[in-house]
């Protein structure tokens, strides 16, 4: 028994890695588009099929499945990859491999499409906006609350802004990785791209799933919060170990680290709106204030990410000289000025920011 699960595995491990196997026809075949005599299994001149059957009721519903470009590159196929082999998945297709997927964009527009009927179909209903502090300008948080709204009726541009966040924190973290080394900003993108789709997919099946569950609110809030304090964090250490190839430990930390310098870049955008926001419409107090914010943080990022670059260059086996530490050390003075600064002018110091944030997020 133990001998059969353990071969049921091992294969399993296999399909994960190379689940696709393709194979040559040495038959004759003359094109029925362009008339070209040729072997294999498309037409080298106009890249047209070899063999087509007749039309009967699939064809008529697979052209109506080609209307959204499910026919080719299976979209359903391609989310069960996204389910039991997600890194594999990705790295396939950065690598060039773009037949072995859906087109990514594509599809997380339809996967936010059908995450949009089935919440207007179940009544599931968000206001995320309340729980983020009004601080500063109240044109500015009425604005703000505004942008929440659109967020929640254009979930796929939604989710395609947040995890775009993703992209620099996860290039410098992974930059250094054994199986996909230095991958570009672009490649970047189509990663959390994929990841997005991934979010939204498991996001549904929790509504689904939560709809079965008795005494459970039918406010999205809680399906939201579900998702990113519980499943993405989980999420993200598989599709992500799948795909660069650190170990269990490699890759949790990491994550950890992707996961707070997203937030701070998230809030760190939101404080420059505010400025640019404040100083529009001449709210100068409000304004300052989150030039302070923005500033503070912007000084904690980049301590990270210095502290991040040191961790991959494995400091503490001397493979750092001492010339590289001064870019952390004037990370670290940047840092203690701005927190300075901050006390001295009555607003917050970096890490108090940090401290609401997190206060915010686990509320």
């Amino acid at each position: 028994m133990m001998s059969l699960i353990k071969d049921k595995y091992l294969d399993f491990r296999r399909w994960q890695q190379q689940p696709f196997e393709y194979h040559d026809t040495n038959d004759h075949h003359g094109c029925c588009n362009c008339g070209n005599e040729y072997e294999n299994n498309y037409c080298p001149r106009c890249g047209q099929k070899a063999v087509y059957g007749p039309i009967s009721w699939k064809s008529v519903g697979q052209g109506v499945l080609d209307v959204w470009g499910v026919g080719t590159r299976s979209l359903p196929y391609s989310l069960w990859q996204l389910i039991w082999r997600p890194g594999y998945l990705i790295r396939d297709y950065i690598s060039g491999k773009r037949q072995v997927s859906f087109p990514p964009v594509k599809m997380l527009v339809i996967v936010a499409v059908v995450l949009v009927l089935v919440n207007s179909l179940l009544g599931v209903s968000y206001n995320d906006g309340a729980s983020v502090p009004n601080v500063g300008s109240d044109a500015y948080n009425a604005l703000r609350d505004n942008f929440f709204d659109w967020m929640t009726n254009h979930i796929g541009w939604a989710a395609l802004m947040a995890f775009s966040l993703f992209i620099i924190p996860v290039w410098f973290l992974f930059r250094q990785a054994p199986r996909f080394p230095r991958h570009t900003l672009p490649q970047g993108f189509y990663i959390q791209v994929f990841i997005g789709v991934q979010f939204l997919m498991f996001m549904l099946l929790s509504i689904l799933l939560f709809r079965l569950l008795p005494d459970v609110s039918d406010s999205g809030d809680d399906v939201s919060g579900f998702m990113v304090l519980l499943v993405l964090p989980f999420m993200l250490l598989f599709d992500y170990k799948q795909l660069f190839g650190y170990g269990w430990w490699g890759t949790i930390w990491r994550v950890l680290f992707a996961l707070l310098l997203m937030l701070l870049l998230h809030r760190f955008l939101a404080f420059v709106g505010g400025v640019v926001y404040c100083s529009h419409i001449k709210e100068w107090n409000s304004a300052t204030s989150y030039l302070m914010d923005a500033i503070g943080l912007l000084t904690l990022i980049w301590l990270l990410l210095e502290m991040v670059i040191l961790i991959n260059n494995r400091f503490w086996q001397g493979c750092v000289r001492g010339k590289a530490l001064w870019r952390p050390l004037l990370a670290l003075a940047a840092f203690l000025a701005a927190t300075v600064v901050s006390y001295w002018l009555g607003f917050n110091p970096p890490l108090e920011v940090v401290g609401n944030i997190f206060g915010v997020l686990f509320s």
